[in-house]
C-alpha cells in the first residue's frame, strides 16, 4: 500500500494505491450514494492495472500530525473511542463490515469538531487488532503528567488483548468506574479511608514486560519511560493529590491473564 497527498486547487486527496487490480464493489458504490457520517469521501478508481481510492481531507489535520508535537490526553482519547463506537454502529446500517477501516494515526482525521476515518474496500484486518495497534500509540503518545490518562490508555490496551473483547462494554465499565470515583470524591468522606482508597495495590497496575506481550509487526515496541516501576511510584505519590477513588473497579481484571 502506498500513499501520497495531492492538492487541487482549494481542496486536499489523501490517495491510498494498491497492487490490485480495481474493482467497483458493492461498498465503494454505498459510500458513493450515501455521505456516511464519520468516514471521509472517497472515490475509486483504476490507475496502470492498480488501485486507487481518493480520500477528501481538505481542512482536516491527521491524528499523527496532531500529536507530533503534543502529548495525547484522557479527553483524547475519550472523544476518539466515542467516535469510533458511533462510526462502526453507523457501518453496520449500512452493511459495510468495520474491518474496512483505517485505524492507524496516518488515516484517522480530525476537522469540524470530530473524528473522520478512511474506509478501504476489502480490507481484511480485524477491526479488533487494529483497535489494539491504536492503544499502543496511545501509550507511547501519552501524557505522562497526567494520570488519569495514564491509567486510560492502559488498561485500554491491557483489555485488547482479549481474544473477541467488547469495546463497548470496556468503555461501559470504565463510567461506571468514573462515577464511583467521582462520587468517592464528595465532600463528608473520612480523610483517611481515602487515603486508604488511593493507594495504589501493585496486583492492578501492569507493565508490558508482565504480560510478554509481543507487539505487531505494524508498530514499534512500547518502551517503558524511565522504568514502569520507577513511574508507579511517581504516579502513586502524585495520586493522593489528584484524589483519586477505589482501584478495585478498574476496568479490567488481571485474573484475565
Amino acid at each position: 500500500m502506498k500513499t501520497g497527498y495531492e492538492k487541487e486547487l482549494n481542496r486536499v486527496f489523501l490517495h491510498v494505491d494498491l497492487s490490485k487490480i480495481y474493482e467497483e464493489d458493492y461498498q465503494i458504490h454505498m459510500m458513493k450514494e450515501n455521505k456516511i457520517p464519520g468516514l471521509l469521501e472517497v472515490t475509486g478508481c483504476g490507475l496502470n492495472g492498480k488501485s486507487r481510492y481518493s480520500y477528501m481531507v481538505t481542512g482536516m489535520v491527521s491524528m499523527k500530525t496532531m500529536f507530533e508535537t503534543s502529548a495525547i490526553q484522557k479527553d483524547d482519547m475519550l472523544r476518539f473511542v466515542n467516535r469510533l463506537i458511533e462510526v462502526i454502529n453507523i457501518l453496520e446500517r449500512y452493511m459495510l463490515n468495520p474491518d474496512g477501516l483505517l485505524l492507524y494515526p496516518e488515516f484517522v482525521f480530525f476537522g469540524d469538531n470530530n473524528w473522520f476515518f478512511c474506509y478501504l474496500p476489502g480490507r481484511k484486518r480485524p477491526i479488533g487488532e487494529a483497535f489494539h495497534i491504536m492503544t499502543e500509540y496511545f501509550v507511547k503518545k501519552l501524557d505522562y503528567e497526567e494520570i488519569e490518562g495514564i491509567l486510560l490508555a492502559y488498561e485500554l490496551h491491557k483489555a485488547t488483548l482479549q481474544e473477541n473483547y467488547d469495546l463497548e462494554k470496556i468503555m461501559s465499565d470504565y463510567r461506571i468506574h468514573e462515577k464511583k470515583r467521582q462520587g468517592s470524591e464528595a465532600p463528608g468522606i473520612n480523610e483517611e479511608a481515602k487515603e486508604e482508597q488511593e493507594e495504589f495495590p501493585e496486583d492492578n497496575i501492569f507493565s508490558i514486560n508482565e504480560e510478554e506481550y509481543e507487539p505487531s509487526g505494524d508498530s514499534e515496541t512500547i518502551r517503558e519511560i524511565g522504568g514502569w516501576r520507577n513511574f508507579r511510584r511517581r504516579a502513586a505519590a502524585r495520586s493522593k493529590k489528584l484524589r483519586w477513588g477505589s482501584w478495585k473497579d478498574l476496568i479490567t481484571e488481571e485474573d484475565a491473564y
